[in-house]
This record gives C-alpha cells, sequence and structure tokens, in this order.
C-alpha cells in the first residue's frame, strides 16, 4: 500500500498505467484505509481542541455555560462521530464525484466506463487523504496536488488526450460553481435594494 500511495502521489502516470485492471473493490479496499488515517487524525485534532476549550472555559471560572462537565463528557463522542463522519461522507462523496465528474468526461469523449472514472477519484485523492489533517497545506497546495492526479488518472485511464482531460476536470469543478452564484445573485440584489 505504501508503494501505491508513493506512485499515486509522486508517480501518477505510472501507477495509475498500473491500476487499469483494478477493480472497483481493490480501488475501495486502497480508499477505505487512507479515509480510515484521515478521520483518526481529524478525530485526534477535534478531541484535543475540544479538550483545550473546556479546560479554559472550566479555568477562567466563567459561568458562560452552564452544563461544562455535560459537554467534557461529549469530548469523546465528538472524536468518534468525525471518525465515522469522514468515512461515512467519503465514501458518498466519492460515489457522487465520480458520477458527475464522469458526465463531463464522456461528453469529451472517455469512453471507458465509470468505473475507470471512480478510480481516478478514488486513487487520485491520495495527496488530500494522507495530508489532509494539514489546515495551511491542505488550504491551497494539497486540493491542486490531488487534483492533477485526477487528471492524470483521466487521462491515463480513458485514454483522453491532457487537454479534454483538464477541461473535464474544470468543468465538473466550474459549473457547480457558477449555477450556486446565479442563483443566489437574483438573491442578493434584492436584498441589496430593499
Amino acid at each position: 500500500m505504501l508503494r501505491q500511495i508513493r506512485g499515486f502521489a509522486f508517480n501518477p502516470a505510472r501507477q495509475f498505467g498500473e491500476a487499469k485492471d483494478d477493480s472497483l473493490l481493490d480501488a475501495y479496499r486502497y480508499y477505505i484505509p487512507l479515509l480510515a488515517f484521515l478521520g483518526a487524525i481529524l478525530a485526534i485534532v477535534v478531541v484535543i481542541v475540544a479538550n483545550g476549550v473546556v479546560s479554559m472555559l472550566s479555568l477562567s471560572r466563567l459561568e458562560l455555560m452552564p452544563g461544562l462537565p455535560e459537554l467534557g463528557k461529549m469530548i469523546p463522542v465528538m472524536g468518534v462521530a468525525t471518525f465515522v463522519g469522514v468515512i461515512v461522507l467519503g465514501i458518498i462523496a466519492s460515489f457522487y464525484l465520480s458520477v458527475w465528474l464522469h458526465i463531463w468526461v464522456y461528453l469529451l469523449g472517455g469512453r471507458k466506463g465509470l468505473r475507470q472514472t471512480t478510480k481516478a477519484i478514488v486513487y487520485g485523492v491520495t495527496p488530500c487523504l494522507i495530508l489532509g489533517w494539514l489546515t495551511p497545506v491542505n488550504i491551497l497546495i494539497v486540493p491542486l496536488w490531488s487534483l492533477m492526479v485526477v487528471i492524470s488518472g483521466i487521462i491515463e485511464l480513458h485514454e483522453l488526450s491532457p487537454g479534454r482531460s483538464i477541461i473535464a476536470v474544470l468543468l465538473a469543478i466550474l459549473v457547480p460553481i457558477i449555477v450556486a452564484v446565479a442563483a443566489v445573485m437574483p438573491i442578493a440584489s434584492s436584498v441589496l435594494l430593499s
């Protein structure tokens, strides 16, 4: 698995070439442990931060929050909820993103099937899953790195040109943004004009 992580992160073209015949089960056997890794680290971070907040509020002796001991008892539940939430949301997101991206890949000539697009997504998010807990790095560098890996996956697994692969990924990102802005603009303008 470490060889695959290194391959997808640093030599995605070769690694996707090796993954062409992988089943979806193979892809998710790789993806779910990485989701669990990210979920575990984020759960630890949530528990540490929540403990720190509760400790600061307790030490300040402020009565801002009646029932503070109950909040302290909820910290382990918050950690477990974070861990489970990352795994469940990660699996759901992989299905949604795969279908959405596949629409654009198909429109631009990718005819190798949804399975290959799903593998491009599942393997392509490797940098985000490994480094997603590093907030300063995760703001820009890691998502762009993952996008480059996903594009490499589309190129290799669908045998699309780099230009078409980039356009497919950009359309998958930009169309929802444009639709959201178009939906919000009339509401925002009516609020501002009132």
